[in-house]
């Protein structure tokens, strides 16, 4: 399902890597609240059979942030990358924001725990920071080492770099490494180009913003990014590693916007980092989304692509069911595996990092003290849509809730567009059931209640999505959906 890993974790900018015949992750690490900001964690290690992508395993600490050289408190260790190099010998390659040399840690399993293995360098031996090394992603090819990075932020230079030669390039950048892996060869070349000097490229709407992340498909050197728009993953094709790269489309955003014309966010949006990953003939595209009203508490998602009929990636729509597909409609899921979360009081541009709209609008939380994982602050006209279900003989649904209100609740189930079912119910939550932060209330009586809405008819129909309606006047707390 979305997210792939278990509720607690926050695993975002995730690299799938296939080796020794599993599926590996390598992404940075928030925490929960986001308050420490991005990447505020050590960098884990995640892995799954390919023959069950639900079945994740935590199988190490990839690499501590004490082992980094010269990182300071508050500084991010942020997204990095893994491959197996020429020795046979995994290598992971990361920057942090602070600093601008990418710097590479060492193991001889996938598992890590990985070594500081030292900064890419020139070839006298000297770390390279003529460009911030930021997001690197490593493609290993017929011999050969490729590393590539960026950060193009469009717009006018920031004022703190006026006059002074800009850390980042216009453009993505490419370099080929010797077989230690480290040493440059040749480079810096310009990859895709950044929003200030896309004009006549192909890439107007859709420039380099960060995030590369290369791969080989079928003889083609294929460039997965975060475009200008930030929530959106694009992917380029070339014929050569380091040159001639043509834009070829969105292979998600993690707000579905421009999906099949989409024009609305269908839930609160910020950055967007991933990788695309090839299984028994399929591809995925591993993304992240936000969640507690800020951009840097992500959770990592992931998505089947289809290809068209001129053999492109087709942009994939974001669901619950993620890696699994289709969801049975049995027992309980929690409401933070929802794919869609849309109210009045979420505006329509992205989180950021100091962003407050925690406080204001409906999103997914963990709470500190209970470490449970629930929908927030809902209020008047607030959807919650989980896609898609296989569904059989159901006959109600019963909602989890919390709070102090009078609501209105609806369940929509719908299949490719139609109503197959609908049914709603007017609800009061009590006071005493209001935000209690510990298991129960000062009268003894659990602080969530369970409200069941009948459907008219028993439901059994497969590929379905439901969406739950809430028109409440003060706002309540969603955990849970039972299937009865």
């Amino acid at each position: 399902m979305n997210p792939y890993l278990s509720l607690d974790e926050y695993i975002p900018d995730a690299e799938p890597r296939v080796f020794e015949g599993r599926l590996y992750v390598y992404g940075s690490h928030d925490l929960a609240g986001g308050e420490k900001g991005y990447c505020a964690g050590d960098y884990m290690v995640y892995s799954a059979p390919l023959d069950d992508l639900s079945d994740f395993r935590l199988d190490s600490v990839a690499f501590r942030r004490q082992d980094c050289p010269d990182l300071t408190e508050g500084d991010a260790m942020a997204a990095p990358d893994c491959v197996k190099g020429i020795d046979g010998a995994y290598y992971l390659y990361f920057n942090t924001n602070r600093q601008k040399v990418c710097r590479i840690a060492r193991s001889e399993s996938p598992t890590g725990p990985f070594t500081y293995y030292g900064e890419v360098q020139r070839s006298d031996g000297t770390a390279y920071d003529d460009y911030k090394m930021f997001d690197p992603g490593v493609l290993v090819d017929d011999g050969h080492v490729y590393l590539y990075v960026g950060f193009c932020m469009p717009g006018p230079v920031p004022e703190k770099y006026r006059g002074l030669k800009s850390p980042f390039a216009p453009t993505s950048i490419g370099y080929e490494l010797a077989s230690d892996m480290k040493t440059i060869i040749s480079g810096p070349f310009p990859i895709i180009p950044g929003g200030n000097v896309s004009e006549g490229t192909g890439f107007e709407g859709h420039s380099f913003y960060e995030a590369s992340s290369p791969r080989k498909i079928n003889d083609k050197y294929v460039m997965v990014y975060s475009s200008e728009q930030k929530h959106e993953l694009c992917y380029a094709v070339s014929d050569k590693p380091l040159e001639g790269y043509k834009y070829k489309g969105v292979l998600i955003s993690n707000c579905d916007l421009g999906y099949e014309g989409n024009t609305e966010p269908v839930m609160p949006y910020g950055n967007n980092h991933g990788g695309l990953v090839m299984i028994d003939g399929d591809y995925y595209i591993f993304y992240h989304r936000q969640t507690h009203g800020i951009e840097c508490c992500r959770q990592g998602c992931a998505q089947k692509l289809t290809i068209d009929e001129n053999g492109d990636f087709k942009q994939a729509q974001v669901t619950s069911g993620g890696l699994s597909g289709t969801i049975k409609a049995k027992g309980v899921l929690n409401s933070a595996y929802c794919c869609g979360l849309a109210s009045p009081d979420i505006p329509n541009d992205s989180l950021h990092e100091k962003s407050d709209r925690m406080l204001s609008e409906p999103h997914i939380y963990e709470n500190p003290d209970t470490k449970e994982h629930y929908i927030k602050r809902i209020k008047n006209h607030t959807k919650v849509n989980f896609k898609y279900f296989d569904i059989e003989d159901l006959k109600a649904i019963s909602l989890s809730l919390k709070g102090e209100s009078e609501c209105k609740v609806s369940v929509t189930i719908s299949k490719d567009g139609n109503i197959v079912s609908q049914s709603s119910k007017d609800i009061r939550l009590p006071a005493k059931d209001s935000f209690v932060s510990g298991g129960s209330s000062a009268d003894g009586e659990t602080d969530w209640k369970s409200y069941v809405i009948e459907l008219p008819v028993k439901v059994s129909e497969t590929k379905c999505s439901i969406e739950v309606c809430f028109d409440a006047d003060k706002e309540i707390c969603f955990k849970e959906i039972e299937f009865i």
